[in-house]
């Protein structure tokens, strides 16, 4: 809300995550400049009071110096279903309880986290074989299978105009809330060597990662990297490409990892294919209280003879457009958002190592064939609490990420809404409401509840025709977390 608004122009609206200090910073700016509503200020003291000791260093700039903090949480999860896509509940109904450990340390020009999270999710997930996302781990005597998985763990090195980042996290290249077109934080966080280079208004940002989700000798890879130019507050540009490979025996490409080379023309040669996609997003505030954003992907499939002249090609695209009211009302706002992603797109036809997806879940967007129209507003009645009521319309076609490429792809006359269509309609409510650091008697600990309740009305479920079907779909979870 404060992004799209322009209050913290410093931050990015494009890539995620943020780093601590650079929302501080923001947030000192924008008191010290901005005319501020009292709804804002009130938001503006609740991020102060998270962010105190980055806070502290900057408002008395002092140097940097070594410091190391943790963070407590647990937490209890009602789960209507337990896919995590609204839109596709599948799975029963679970009550899970949750742990978190965070320990983050700090020191000049070096930054670095863990954080382990216990949630018997890890063993429910409908998306992996058997539902496990983590290995079976025996924990006798206090349960019988561990759930805990390594959300993040990472070092990085900061110095002017340059970061480095080595370990896993999750990254989103897109607007808060919604998946980018080349990274979102759907599939799980994974290792990766992460960089950027560059300043608030120019940047370069990329990563590069092993995978290891096929057995035996087969290996994969993938990079991926943007530029970013941002030549005033309320515009920014930017042009990425990712590419992901791999095979029986397959090494690294190294000038599939270069930075700043451009991997679509940097070259396959025969006996080494590539599944590369290409980019273009806008983000561009013309007025106050309007902000417009879109972004289209392309991934250009060839086959047959170029010499002979008789290549054939077929565009693989997804693409988003939006509309957003920031700040229709001083608590309120609103947005509109058009999302499309064809049959074809983040698929390989060469093989299923070359799909866009780490163990069977998109590394963007999840879904294929679809056409989502999605209708939000935010309403902030008070520093620590947003209500979101939203309504989801989607048409999905029968295709999805995980099958195999079509043989007839190159001569069907559309690749968009195939099959069956499945139409689901979905009002629902969501929201978040924590309490500040120190409006409890205890100053170190933090009280959040967030929520996303809704109905999915079906029609053609799982694409076979029928009539329309009604179905509650929602998540609940409390957390209590306790920071030292």
């Amino acid at each position: 809300m404060l992004v799209a608004r322009g209050v913290l122009g410093d931050l990015s609206p494009l890539v995620q995550p943020y780093r601590r200090v650079d929302v501080a910073a923001a947030v000192l700016e924008a008191e010290s400049s901005a005319r501020l509503s009292q709804q804002e200020r009130g938001w503006m003291e609740a991020i102060k009071s998270e962010l105190d000791r980055e806070v502290e260093l900057l408002e008395r700039t002092r140097p940097q110096d070594i410091d190391f903090g943790a963070e407590v949480g647990v937490g209890l999860k009602a789960l209507s279903h337990t896919h995590r896509d609204f839109l596709r509940p599948e799975g029963d109904e679970k009550l899970f309880a949750t742990l978190d450990l965070e320990l983050r340390g700090e020191a000049p020009a070096v930054a670095g986290v863990l954080y382990m999270r216990w949630d018997n999710h890890y063993l429910n997930d409908p998306q992996f074989p058997n539902g496990r996302v983590v290995e079976r781990r025996q924990c006798d005597p206090l349960v019988d299978e561990c759930a805990y998985r390594v959300e993040e763990a990472y070092v990085e090195v900061q110095v002017p105009y340059v970061r480095l980042s080595f370990g896993r996290l999750y990254r989103n290249w897109g607007l808060p809330g919604r998946d980018g077109m080349l990274l979102s934080p759907y599939s799980y966080s994974y290792d990766h060597i992460g960089y950027r280079f560059g300043t608030e208004r120019i940047a370069l940002t990329g990563l590069y990662a092993p995978f290891n989700d096929f057995p035996g000798d087969t290996a994969r890879y993938f990079s991926s990297h943007r530029f970013d130019w941002r030549n005033r507050d309320n515009l920014q540009i930017s042009v990425g490409e990712s590419v992901i490979w791999g095979g029986p025996n397959r090494r690294i490409d190294f000038n599939l990892v270069n930075p700043v080379g451009v991997w679509e023309i940097s070259g396959s040669s025969e006996g080494r294919e590539r599944n590369a996609l290409g980019m273009a997003e806008f983000w561009w505030r013309p007025w106050t209280k309007l902000l417009t954003y879109g972004a289209f992907m392309v991934d250009n499939t060839s086959v047959g003879d170029e010499e002979q002249g008789n290549q054939e090609g077929i565009n693989q695209w997804a693409a988003a457009f939006g509309l957003q009211l920031p700040s229709l009302r001083p608590n309120l706002a609103l947005r509109g958002d058009l999302t499309m992603v064809n049959s074809l797109a983040y698929r390989s036809r060469v093989d299923f190592w070359e799909y866009y997806a780490l163990n069977g879940i998109g590394l963007a967007h999840d879904k294929v064939d679809m056409i989502l129209v999605s209708l939000q507003g935010d309403w902030y009645p008070r520093a620590g609490l947003v209500v979101s009521p939203k309504l989801d319309l989607v048409w999905k076609g029968e295709p999805d990420l995980r099958d195999e490429f079509p043989d007839d792809a190159f001569t069907r006359p559309d690749n968009l809404l195939l099959g069956v269509i499945e139409k689901t309609i979905r009002p629902a409510v969501a929201g978040r409401w924590f309490t500040p650091r120190g409006t409890l008697p205890w100053d170190s600990v933090v009280f959040e509840l967030t929520w996303d309740l809704g109905l999915n009305i079906v029609k053609n479920d799982d694409h076979v025709a029928t009539d329309w079907e009604v179905e509650a779909v929602g998540r609940l979870q409390a957390d209590v977390r306790l920071r030292f």
